[in-house]
């Protein structure tokens, strides 16, 4: 604004200069005429009425009419000197400007004051003589010129030092055209009236002072239009902003610009207890800064108590503002926001009651499209939260399996060669059992904080679960740089991982697979590296490349999984019952479940193959639970159906390792409606010597829910006879491979006699599997064993064939 003002004033000096170069000094003047006339521009610019356009004003005074009268009676020299003093001294001692914007108008005056009288000598001639009614049109023409170039300047200086849209909003500034045409008229009547009668003067007086009260009622009237036009518009622009920083930017922007002031701010809560300050000053500049903690003594802190605060100009509030007003904005879950303005423009005296009610009214718009747009945040962000989720892998931020497939099949269709590394943690199970879970994830955090790190960025890490890491080098041609990678990445891992005062040692084994060579998506690429990492760790080769040898039976393998698992989920696995035989009376005493599936492509899937299928492939837990589940509804009917029988499931040998494992049984039973005594659990021999520790807990625990628990397969695994005097188990199962023969081999008759004399030692009942004819069974019943099963008392059968078996059973033993 200051370069502007001294352009305008430079501008001005020269045009006159230029003008009594060739036109000479001005002519004399009777003093008191322009004693006269300099008071009259004094009182004009002193009371001018503001036409508010956004946050500029145009100033709008009857300057014209003492304009008109110096035109066409005073030399345009003299004319400058008048107007600048008499309309200086107005805007200093009746508006009270100062500094550069005082300069601006002073600097303004003067440019329309040689305008207006270089264009009328250029229309008029240098004596306008008489004044007729074609002076009349010139006049009026030169007053509506300057009035132009006048809004013209003054919308260029809002559009440098506040707001460069200000230019669009000219025609606005325009709208004191009428009153130019107005007061130009008035001018030139006055000028008739006084060449016949200088005591015109006196009407000229109160014609102005009416015009200038009538003029300025109009235009308080129009802007209180304005501004209810203005609130509405407001509304109407929040419902199309759907995020709280569009939301806030249009708040603070219409609240700056309706309540007429410097600067705005909004506070509102953050997350994590943080508050959120967004202010805009300037030339629409919006600044937002996250702040831990608000200060205490801030002039608008009752606003976030519900108390609208009005600061007027010479109140003394701590702080650098002027004046302010701040207003409380109500947000979802009973948080308060503060929206305040501070330091009002110079065309208003200072903030009042009447901009405390406009405020609250702009406040509440903003506190309903700020809570909705607050609550669609949070929306998008679940959203976000949600799809990173499903993309990344919560523990430790990588990729996960499902973005690593997306990432490598989207490197192929482009034709690019990759290089897949799977990679596995040596003996992670052992860390997780010594040291704790917690242990356990933090050093898979660290391991793949440690792959991306010595990665880099040649290519992506993944996560695929419990300790399966995942590298992809995109650009990778051969297997040669490959296994470089890959004995890189297993020489990093070596080194030891600090955890607290612990120093661990992540050993890893890495398969490769690499495209085109190996297959041309990502699920055959995971599948084959898969095959060389499990190949790396038996043979303890660390790295491998994928060989074809490698995996002969592994696409069948694989497939079988897959159908597995949908037949879990499905439920199309079928849970027969093979009745256990009381061999002193003859009476069913109980069944064993037993699953059983047939492929759809395949026929009937024998047990042996798809039993270790499920083990390895995480998928024997929900078989296990499906049968229990089968296994006990089935066996409240029997209980139902008066057969006081009880139901024996097996479990594989990773069931005793799962914690939870005696809580689901316990719930099953209760949904069932049971008692636990009526289920018969079967655990192998082996996998209670694979952690007798651990075993031992979950088998107390399932012991004092009043379950039974029986050792499967007894005989198998040679290290337990030690140990089952310590567990509290209730039945022995003897396996099938000693007793199909006891009919014909002393040798196994032995061992049998053995087992059930070692049994009955220990209270235990023994329990004979494999029983195929009426022979073996004798032999059995004479050596005191408890119960049997086989064959020759009945196949297993489904559960209503079973059903239909129990009732038509005869308990008579020879009729078995």
């Amino acid at each position: 604004m200051a370069a502007l003002s001294l352009w305008l004033g430079v501008a001005t000096v020269v045009a006159h200069g230029l003008r009594i170069q060739h036109g000479g000094l001005p002519s004399s003047a009777d003093a008191l005429p322009l004693i006269l006339l300099g008071a009259a521009f004094a009182a004009t610019e002193g009371f001018a009425v503001h036409i508010r356009v956004r946050r500029g004003g145009h100033a709008m005074s009857l300057s014209e009419i003492p304009m008109v009268l110096g035109l066409l009676s005073v030399d345009p020299t003299l004319l400058l000197v008048v107007r600048l003093l008499g309309g200086g001294l107005g805007l200093v001692v009746l508006r009270r400007q100062r500094g550069v914007k005082l300069g601006f108008n002073v600097a303004l005056l003067g440019v329309q004051t040689t305008t207006s009288s270089v264009m009328l000598r250029a229309l008029a001639g240098p004596e306008p003589g008489d004044v007729g009614p074609v002076q009349w049109l010139y006049v009026l023409l030169v007053m509506m010129v300057s009035d132009v170039i006048a809004a013209v300047l003054v919308t260029a200086v809002i559009a440098l030092h506040d707001d460069p849209s200000e230019w669009k909003r000219l025609p606005s500034a325009l709208r004191g055209l009428p009153l130019v045409a107005i007061t130009t008229s008035i001018g030139l009547i006055s000028t008739l009236a006084i060449d016949r009668d200088p005591r015109a003067i006196a009407l000229l007086t109160i014609v102005s002072g009416v015009t200038y009260k009538a003029y300025r009622s109009y235009v308080s009237q129009s802007q209180g239009h304005e501004q209810v036009e203005e609130l509405y518009a407001f509304t109407r622009a929040l419902d199309g902003v759907l995020d709280t920083g569009g939301v806030a930017r249009i708040v603070l922007e219409q609240a700056r610009d309706q309540l007429r002031a410097e600067r705005a701010e909004l506070i509102m809560p953050g997350p994590d207890g943080t508050q959120v300050r967004m202010r805009m000053h300037g030339r629409r500049q919006l600044d937002t800064t996250v702040l831990d903690t608000l200060p205490e003594t801030a002039w608008w802190q009752p606003a976030r108590a519900g108390t609208p605060v009005l600061v007027a100009k010479g109140s003394r509030v701590v702080g650098s503002i002027v004046d302010g007003i701040a207003v409380p904005v109500p947000l979802s879950d009973g948080a308060t926001g503060v929206l305040f303005v501070a330091d009002s423009l110079p065309d208003i005296p200072t903030f009042g009651e009447q901009h405390v009610r406009l405020f609250q009214a702009l406040a509440n718009h903003a506190s309903l499209s700020l809570t909705k747009a607050r609550l669609l945040d949070e929306l998008r962000q679940e959203v976000a939260q949600k799809e990173h989720l499903a993309l990344y892998d919560p523990l430790t931020g990588l990729a996960n399996r499902q973005r690593f497939q997306a990432l490598t099949d989207a490197l192929r269709a482009q034709g690019a060669p990759v290089a897949m590394l799977l990679m596995d943690l040596d003996r992670f199970k052992d860390v997780n059992d010594a040291l704790g879970h917690d242990i356990g994830d933090t050093l898979l955090r660290q391991v793949g904080d440690r792959l991306q790190s010595r990665l880099g960025d040649r290519g992506t890490v993944a996560r695929f679960g419990g300790d399966e890491f995942a590298v992809l080098l995109p650009g990778i041609r051969t297997r040669e740089v490959a296994v470089a990678v890959g004995d890189d990445l297993a020489a990093a891992m070596e080194q030891p991982i600090a955890i607290g005062h612990l120093r661990l040692n992540a050993r890893v084994s890495i398969g490769i697979a690499l495209a085109p060579e190996h297959g041309n998506d990502a699920k055959t690429l995971i599948q084959r590296a898969d095959v060389a990492m499990y190949v790396a760790k038996t043979t303890r080769t660390g790295v491998r490349v994928y060989q074809p040898d490698d995996d002969r039976n592994s696409p069948r393998r694989l497939a079988m999984v897959a159908d597995l698992r949908e037949a879990i989920q499905r439920h199309d696995l079928v849970v027969v019952f093979q009745p256990k035989l009381e061999t002193a009376t003859g009476i069913v005493r109980g069944a064993e479940a037993l699953a059983r599936w047939h492929h759809p492509a395949h026929g009937f899937v024998p047990p042996d193959e798809f039993i270790p299928l499920a083990e390895t492939s995480g998928l024997i837990r929900p078989l296990t639970l499906h049968v229990l589940e089968v296994a006990l509804r089935r066996c409240a009917s029997w209980r139902r159906m008066g057969h006081d029988m009880h139901v024996a499931v097996n479990l594989s040998p990773n069931s005793l390792q799962e914690a939870d494992l005696p809580d689901i049984v316990a719930r099953l039973l209760g949904q069932a409606g049971v008692p636990a005594s009526a289920l018969t659990l079967e655990i192998t021999e082996s996998s209670i010597m694979d952690d007798p520790a651990g075993s031992l807990v979950t088998l107390d625990r399932l012991h004092a829910l009043g379950v039974k628990l029986a050792i499967d397969d007894f005989g198998t695994g040679y290290s337990s006879l030690g140990r089952l005097r310590e567990l509290p188990i209730h039945e022995m199962k003897i396996d099938k491979s000693f007793v199909q023969r006891i009919a014909v081999d002393h040798r196994d008759r032995a061992v049998v006699r053995s087992a059930v004399q070692l049994g009955h030692a220990l209270d235990l009942e023994v329990v004979a599997e494999g029983v195929e004819d009426e022979q073996t069974l004798n032999h059995l019943r004479l050596e005191g064993c408890n119960l049997v099963q086989g064959y020759f008392i009945s196949k297993p059968l489904p559960a209503d064939e079973f059903a239909d078996w129990l009732a038509a059973r005869v308990p008579q033993l020879g009729q078995a």
